[in-house]
């Protein structure tokens, strides 16, 4: 029964310190260069509070739920929705307008067609 029980080295608590703060050092870089990599000169304040307060959600999440939700924001990160001007909006609202009109026109032009019995 004991032969496959080795008792564990104990562990320096130095090391494991030392170890905790070069991974926080690994991912204070890794969150400097990717700011400063995006759109060429970083991000602006309201950018850097959301990622502040993601990565604050994802440290106090335990486990595999922190992991799960900054694999997310790692995934959502570069793919950001780009604002639509307001000529692109007025052209967009103008075609379904048009497309509205045009179906209505063809109900009217075809009922126009049925004989008086079909029509009610």
């Amino acid at each position: 029964f004991l032969r496959w029980w080795k008792p564990e080295k104990s562990l320096n608590v130095s090391n494991v310190v030392l170890l905790e703060l070069q991974k926080v050092a690994e991912k204070v870089h890794h969150e400097w260069t990717t700011s400063l990599q995006r759109d060429g000169g970083g991000i602006n304040e309201k950018e850097q509070t959301q990622r502040l307060l993601h990565l604050f959600q994802c440290d106090l999440l335990p486990g595999l739920s922190g992991q799960i939700l900054f694999d997310k924001g790692v995934r959502d990160r570069f793919s950001r929705s780009s604002a639509v001007s307001v000529r692109q909006k007025l052209v967009g609202y103008a075609v379904v307008s048009v497309l509205n009109v045009a179906m209505l026109f063809y109900i009217f032009l075809f009922s126009l067609q049925q004989t008086k019995y079909r029509q009610t």
